[in-house]
C-alpha cells in the first residue's frame, strides 16, 4: 500500500516511539502522585509541555493537554465562550471549520449562543472584511482554522485576528492541521487560543494540546484537577511525552520539510492536470499546505475513486477521516459553492514525510487509467 493520507493521521516518528516506551514500562508513575515516580512522571510532562509549546515559537501563554485535537477544539470553543459569554452572546465561526468546530458551534448554539457563520470565496478562504461585517459590541469570540483540513486552505488569520482585536473580541484558531507543516504564529495572528493534535505530525494518537495567551477567560466542560484545574482525568504521560518528541523533531525540520514537500505537490498537480481529463485542483489560487492536493472531476466520473484507488494499492481520501462514512458531498465544498455532484468526486492527496516522485507518478498513472476507463464507458453507452 502506498499510503497518501497524512492529513488524516500519521506513522510515529521512530524517535517518538523510542522516548514514550518507558512511560508503558518501568516509568508508568502518575504524574499527580508526590513520590518519586510520581515527580519522575511530572518532569517528563514538563518537557513534553516545554518542546510542545515550541511549536508557538516559545510565546507567553498556558498549554493545556487534552485527549485529542477535538477535545482540545471543543475545550477551545466552549470554555472559552463560557469565560467570555459576560462581553455578548454572539460567535463568529467560519463555515469550512472541521467537524469538531461544526459540532462545538452546534454545542454552543444550544449553551445559548447566537451564531453567525461567516462562508469562504471560491478559493476556499476566508475573507477579513466578512469577519469584520459580522462583528459588534456583542461578539464574543470568532473562529477559524488555520488550514483546511480537506483543500489545505490557509485563512489570511493576521488580517482576521487584527479585525477580531480591534471589535474587542477574543481569536481561537484550529491549527490541528497545520501545526507541524508550517509555522505557527499565534502573535502575528492575534489569536487567544489555538488547538492542535500530536498525530497530525509524527506523535501518537490520542493527546492534543490548546495554547492560551495568558489571562484568556477558559472554563472547562470536563472538571477536575488536571491542567491546573482545567482539565478533569489522569495525564496520559506517554502521549504528552511523544508529542513532544513529535513537536522537536518538526519544529528543527519544517522549513526544509516544508519546502520539499511543496515542490513535489507542484509537481504532481501539474501532472495530473496535464494527463486527467477534467482533473480541476480545489483551491488554486490560495495560499496552501505545502503537502495537501484536493482533486475533483467531471460528475461522471462517479463518486467511488478513493475505493477504486485503494483496490490499485493507493490509500488517499475524498476529506475528512471523521465524515468518511458519509455519503452527502463535503460541507466545505458546498459552502465555496462547488455543484454537490462534482463535489462527490473529490480526492484529497496529502504527502508525508517519507513520500516519493515515484508514488506520486504511479498515483498520477492509476488515476489516468480510472478516469478515462469510465469517460470510455460513458460513451459507450
Amino acid at each position: 500500500m502506498i499510503y497518501l493520507d497524512h492529513n488524516a493521521t500519521t506513522c510515529l516518528y521512530p524517535a517518538v516511539l523510542d522516548a514514550m516506551r518507558p512511560y508503558f514500562e518501568g516509568r508508568f508513575g502518575n504524574p499527580a502522585s508526590v513520590h518519586a515516580a510520581g515527580r519522575d512522571a511530572r518532569r517528563a510532562v514538563e518537557e513534553g509541555r516545554h518542546r510542545v509549546l515550541a511549536l508557538f515559537h516559545r510565546q507567553p501563554g498556558d498549554l493545556v493537554f487534552t485527549g485529542s485535537g477535538t477535545e482540545a477544539v471543543l475545550l477551545g470553543m466552549v470554555g472559552a465562550w463560557r469565560g467570555l459569554r459576560s462581553r455578548g452572546g454572539r460567535v463568529v465561526v467560519s463555515s469550512v471549520e472541521h467537524r469538531s468546530g461544526i459540532d462545538a458551534a452546534h454545542m454552543l448554539e444550544s449553551e445559548g449562543a447566537r451564531v453567525s457563520w461567516v462562508g469562504p470565496d471560491e478559493r476556499g478562504s476566508i475573507d477579513p472584511d466578512r469577519v469584520a461585517e459580522l462583528l459588534g459590541d456583542d461578539t464574543a469570540l470568532v473562529c477559524v482554522q488555520h488550514a483546511n483540513n480537506e483543500t489545505g486552505v490557509i485563512h489570511p488569520l493576521p488580517e482576521i485576528g487584527a479585525r477580531t482585536r480591534a471589535a474587542g473580541a477574543r481569536l481561537f484558531v484550529d491549527a490541528v492541521q497545520s501545526a507541524g507543516k508550517i509555522a505557527l504564529d499565534p502573535e502575528n495572528w492575534s489569536a487567544d487560543y489555538v488547538a492542535v493534535a500530536a498525530h497530525k505530525l509524527g506523535g501518537p494518537k490520542g493527546v492534543g494540546a490548546l495554547w492560551r495567551r495568558e489571562r484568556s477567560p477558559l472554563i472547562p466542560f470536563t472538571p477536575g484537577t488536571a491542567e491546573r484545574g482545567l482539565r478533569g482525568g489522569t495525564l496520559n504521560v506517554p502521549a504528552i511525552v511523544g508529542f513532544g518528541v513529535a513537536a522537536k523533531v518538526a519544529v528543527e525540520h519544517l522549513g526544509e520539510q516544508s519546502a520539499s514537500l511543496s515542490a513535489l505537490r507542484d509537481a504532481f498537480e501539474a501532472r495530473v492536470l496535464r494527463t486527467v481529463p477534467s482533473a480541476a485542483v480545489t483551491g488554486s489560487g490560495a495560499e496552501r499546505l505545502p503537502n495537501t492536493t484536493h482533486l475533483t472531476f467531471d460528475p461522471e466520473v462517479g463518486s467511488d475513486l478513493v475505493i477504486a484507488l485503494d483496490q490499485k494499492g493507493y490509500a488517499v481520501s475524498a476529506g475528512s477521516a471523521c465524515t468518511s462514512g458519509s455519503e452527502s458531498p463535503s460541507h466545505v465544498l458546498l459552502a465555496m459553492g462547488m455543484n454537490a455532484d462534482r463535489a462527490r468526486t473529490a480526492v484529497r492527496v496529502s504527502l508525508g514525510r517519507e513520500s516519493t516522485r515515484e508514488e506520486l507518478d504511479g498515483l498520477v498513472s492509476a488515476l489516468q487509467a480510472i478516469v478515462e476507463e469510465r469517460h470510455t464507458t460513458m460513451g459507450r453507452s
